[in-house]
């Protein structure tokens, strides 16, 4: 659970962090007026959990493949909350591609093809969701700042590429084979969590930003396998975007 530990220290990092700030500046950033903005940037999504090596079945052996690269995009806001513009909240619309990757090795030949010794199935899913972050941010004059909220996430679709290679007890390797599947029967329809990071927001509107996301409701549904493994949305999002100046 190293990630969510870091979560942990860098929200309260954070949170720490921002008061020192305040504690030199007179004022913040100019609060202006709400803005409102196209954001989008790289998601390097994983599942996590204490039993994710369960998630092949109980004849197989299960390794998480590092986080899975993809992308998201939103539409964005932010609207101040105090007249020095130190406090401002920063509601969001995302279409986010999340996912896994994972590879399942056989512990057995139970299931497996006559003759068949071994098999390795390397699993790639993506987990396409709209979601709703609402970050609170505490704003400095220089631009920075440090934002942690909730976020809720609905599931739209998902997508399975399953690679399969066989090995055989005279030596031969079979043909790996390739097949998608869309089907989100196994995964739970709604998630929620917390986000928490920090970024740069100018005053022409160029904003950029680092947000680590973690989602606390199991996602593949427990019931589907035998060892009912938790795990939860994982997610590093390095992010940019522009927000235009609402009104005159």
């Amino acid at each position: 659970m190293l990630i969510s530990d870091l979560f942990r220290l860098a929200a309260k990092g954070s949170a720490a962090a921002a008061l020192l700030l305040l504690s030199f500046t007179a004022s913040a950033q100019n609060a202006g007026r709400p803005r409102l903005g196209l954001k989008t940037g790289l998601m390097l999504s994983r599942l996590t959990g204490n039993d994710v090596d369960q998630l092949g079945g109980e004849n197989y052996r299960t390794r998480t493949d590092g986080r899975r690269p993809d992308f998201f995009v939103s539409l964005a806001s932010t609207i101040p909350l105090s007249s020095t513009g130190v406090f401002t909240v920063a509601p969001e619309l995302s279409f986010s591609r999340k996912g896994y990757r994972m590879t399942n090795t056989s512990l057995t030949t139970t299931g497996l093809e006559a003759g068949e010794s071994q098999r390795v199935l390397l699993v790639k899913r993506r987990l396409n969701y709209l979601e709703l972050p609402l970050a609170f941010r505490v704003n400095t004059n220089g631009g920075l700042y440090f934002e942690l909220g909730p976020q809720v996430s609905y599931l739209i679709g998902s997508q399975t590429e399953t690679e399969t290679t066989r090995t055989f007890a005279d030596g031969r390797e079979a043909t790996t084979t390739n097949s998608t599947a869309s089907s989100t029967s196994d995964v739970q329809a709604f998630d929620f969590g917390a986000i928490g990071g920090m970024g740069f927001q100018h005053r022409s509107g160029l904003t950029m930003g680092l947000r680590y996301s973690r989602g606390f409701k199991t996602v593949i549904e427990r019931d589907a396998l035998p060892g009912k493994p938790i795990t939860n949305n994982d997610a590093i999002v390095v992010q940019v975007g522009y927000l235009l100046q609402l009104g005159k």
